[in-house]
């Protein structure tokens, strides 16, 4: 059982009531709050210790997205996940950081996987990833990540001791995976570890962008992933101070 406080935000009434009764199969009913607009989930927020939100996305008066982009602002400490009777808003949905994306009617046994990645959240930095080769796994630890990627067809977990591993998976859900390690999707090729980074800057033409790693590694960093950069690293609470240019 999950021992936080939810908040469930929801105009829908009788959505609500089918998402809480998903909701109690692994809180009780005292643990779960409701707002049906957005002024009454921002007072829930700021007089309640809220650890987890359920947002819908299509509300009338303001989006699921838009709300979040408060919580990211007002409460960066608190994981949310997307509701939507659509599943064309997932896409969507990862331009911003949201622990998960659910469909309504909620699956019981599919939210079981949205509370086990919220409790990975809390975990120590001493988790690890299995990456299977063959009939093997080998258990990595994100920190040991040096970058992960895609070559032609094939993706590639390389690790800061250069042993590499190729891997089945798209980097789409790699990046769903890795997002809760503090991985970000520099460039539609590359995910890398935020905390890693060094320097982000122009590349050698000035036409594209690269970030350099802690080991010396330099990746690219495509034109439209360089803002969401930026604006991730003050999420993450990284200051910006003006340096001036050498003459």
């Amino acid at each position: 059982m999950y021992d936080g406080l939810v908040l469930l935000v929801d105009d829908q009434p009788v959505a609500a009531e089918d998402s809480v009764a998903a909701l109690l199969h692994y809180v009780s009913r005292e643990q779960i709050f409701y707002a049906e607009d957005v002024s009454k989930a921002m007072e829930i927020l700021g007089t309640k210790n809220i650890s987890l939100v359920f947002l819908d996305i299509e509300m009338p008066e303001m989006s699921g997205f838009a709300l979040a982009e408060c919580i990211e602002e007002k409460h960066k400490e608190i994981p949310y996940v997307f509701l939507t009777g659509h599943a064309d808003f997932a896409v969507e949905s990862y331009e911003y950081e949201p622990v998960d994306f659910l469909t309504k009617p909620v699956d019981v046994p599919r939210l079981a996987k949205t509370f086990a990645r919220v409790g990975k959240r809390h975990l120590s930095g001493n988790e690890k990833v299995a990456v299977r080769t063959g009939q093997e796994y080998t258990l990595v630890e994100p920190k040991e990540i040096c970058y992960i990627c895609k070559e032609k067809r094939k993706v590639f977990i390389r690790l800061k001791d250069g042993r590499e591993y190729q891997v089945a998976q798209a980097l789409d859900e790699l990046e769903r995976i890795f997002v809760d390690y503090g991985f970000f999707r520099c460039h539609q090729s590359f995910l890398i570890p935020i905390g890693d980074i060094c320097q982000v800057g122009a590349s050698m033409f000035g036409q594209t962008y690269e970030a350099s790693l802690g080991n010396g590694t330099v990746v690219p960093v495509s034109r439209s992933k360089y803002a969401k950069l930026k604006e991730k690293l003050k999420l993450l609470g990284v200051p910006f101070v003006k340096g001036v240019l050498p003459k």
